[in-house]
């Protein structure tokens, strides 16, 4: 019973890690995309102001 109780530990841990690379994989690069098109729409807009 106890071999059972670390072996499900272990499977935990390793979905948590897997997920989290996962999430990581698709996240940050989601985020920087957006932040870039964010970069773009407030330059465009200092440039419209501009002229």
């Amino acid at each position: 019973m106890h071999k059972a109780m670390t072996m499900d530990n272990e499977l935990i841990i390793v979905g948590a890690f897997l997920s989290a690379g996962l999430l990581a994989y698709v996240l940050i690069p989601g985020l920087l995309v957006m932040w870039d098109r964010v970069l773009d729409y407030m330059g465009s807009n200092v440039e419209s102001e501009k002229k």
